[in-house]
């Protein structure tokens, strides 16, 4: 009787062991890799937007008279530069 049991519990499926289809497995992987894939490119943004420097809306001006190189509000037409004194218009690029 005791082998009778025994060969009957070797013939049931364990309770833990869950059949799966391929098709069931084909979508778990591509979910899965799908989220994995979601979740480097949100990390990534993140780290990004985190570490660049914001665009400013400052003009850049160049003297005439000295050559130095600087920056005033976007409002400013003309500014005077702050090592020689000239009045000087944006630059453009």
């Amino acid at each position: 009787m005791a082998d009778n049991r025994t060969a009957q519990a070797a013939r049931r499926p364990s309770p833990a062991v869950i059949l799966m289809f391929p098709g069931q497995i084909i979508f778990l992987c591509f979910a899965v890799v799908t989220g994995v894939l979601g979740m480097m490119v949100a990390l990534y943004e993140y780290r990004r937007k985190r570490f660049e420097p914001e665009p400013t809306e400052d003009r850049v001006f160049r003297c005439d008279g000295c050559a130095y190189v600087y920056t005033d509000d976007h409002d400013v037409d003309r500014s005077r530069c702050p090592e020689c004194g000239l009045f000087n218009s944006p630059f453009v690029f």
